[in-house]
């Protein structure tokens, strides 16, 4: 009895493997060899086509002490990871909170705001570059027409703005999908509590501050956590707009990765840069 039992858990055990096993080719395949082929490459001089010639860590060495475009793509991901995720958050949660109340046409202000989050990257890097265009652009045209001439600045093409400026896009973009999130979060509160609140004398800031927000907690970690992966994986908005220009003011990781590997043939440096992302 006994090893009959032993067969059958194996022969159970073995079935069960079979559901998974395609899973897991695919994730051997496409994953784990990967990530290793690009340990592998990260320590070779390589073009990506001849035979490459191994260097050790002298890719990882020139990164830190002499590459100043590697290191604006890093300071980049942390304006970018900073200065998109809060701001979506907050501007998000305060539309939520706006449209989740009794407001005429909401179901229409709630699609408008969302919008832009389905539009692919590439359609709103080509708008947006008309739109910053300092010849013709509609920030300049508005300047010319209310003589606020602040407007009218050269926001793809100088250095000190210009990330800020594909920054600000992405946090437009964005933060319909924060604003739904937080929809979703203060419809799944219990009226009950709101309702005690409101015996309880509570005023609006204070419903805010003590309810909303903290309930909400897993709204935040989440917007957080998605924001910092997508704020890691830049790539189309910066490609179009800026194509990491100009002088390297906007260069990303992903971008930085690509210029490096596919119009620059140097595939074992990329590698190395891929393996820090």
């Amino acid at each position: 009895i006994f090893k009959r039992v032993n067969r059958g858990e194996t022969a159970r055990s073995f079935s069960n493997f079979l559901y998974v096993l395609p899973a897991l080719v695919l994730f051997v395949v496409f994953v784990l060899y990967p990530i290793i082929f690009i340990f592998q490459a990260s320590v070779l001089e390589w073009n990506g086509f001849s035979e490459g010639k191994y260097v050790g860590f002298a890719n990882y060495a020139k990164l830190f002490t002499n590459d100043r475009a590697f290191a604006l793509a890093m300071r980049n991901s942390f304006y970018w990871i900073f200065l998109t995720i809060f701001p979506q958050m907050f501007i998000g949660f305060f539309l939520a909170l706006l449209l989740n109340g009794r407001v005429w046409g909401r179901n229409i202000y709630r699609a408008v705001f969302y919008m832009p989050a389905i539009v692919s990257a590439v359609v709103i890097g080509i708008v947006w570059r008309r739109i910053y265009n300092p010849f013709g652009g509609f920030l300049s045209g508005l300047a010319d027409f209310t003589g606020l001439d602040f407007l009218a600045q050269p926001y793809l093409a100088d250095t000190q703005i210009a990330i800020f400026s594909v920054i600000a896009v992405n946090v437009w973009q964005w933060t319909g999908w924060s604003m739904l999130l937080y929809l979703a979060g203060l419809q799944g509160i219990d009226q009950e509590m709101l309702d005690a609140a409101d015996v309880d004398g509570v005023n609006p800031w204070q419903r805010v501050r003590h309810i909303y927000w903290p309930l909400l907690r897993h709204v935040h970690s989440t917007l957080i956590l998605l924001g910092v992966i997508g704020a890691l994986q830049t790539f189309a908005l910066i490609h179009v707009m800026t194509e990491g220009g100009p002088n390297n003011a906007t260069q990303m990781l992903p971008t930085y990765i690509f210029q490096t590997a596919f119009e620059q043939a140097q595939m074992g440096y990329a590698s190395a840069v891929s393996v820090i992302l």
